[in-house]
């Protein structure tokens, strides 16, 4: 199988936003680690801080139910997640 080096990937936070209000962005962030982790392998993965702006544009507690990424790969088995930016 081809290696992945830059991948764009759409995840679903839907079950994060059925949880309580505190823990909504803490789990969102977690749960995109983890869809890195599973779909490609990755030991390390590191977060953009701009994705946090693009999970939650309107407050902590208010999480978006999709969040699209493009995942890169840095060195092995260590991948950056940065939000795609639309532009319009």
């Amino acid at each position: 199988m081809k290696e992945k080096d830059n991948f764009i990937m759409t995840i679903n936070l839907r079950r994060v936003i059925q949880g309580r209000r505190p823990v909504r962005f803490r789990r969102s962030v977690k749960e995109i680690v983890n869809k890195v982790k599973r779909h490609f392998g990755a030991e390390k993965v590191i977060l953009d801080p701009m994705l946090a702006k693009a999970i939650s544009s309107n407050g902590y507690d208010k999480v978006k139910s999709r969040v699209t990424v493009n995942v890169v790969k840095i060195g092995e088995k260590t991948y950056l997640v940065r939000p795609v930016v639309k532009l319009e």
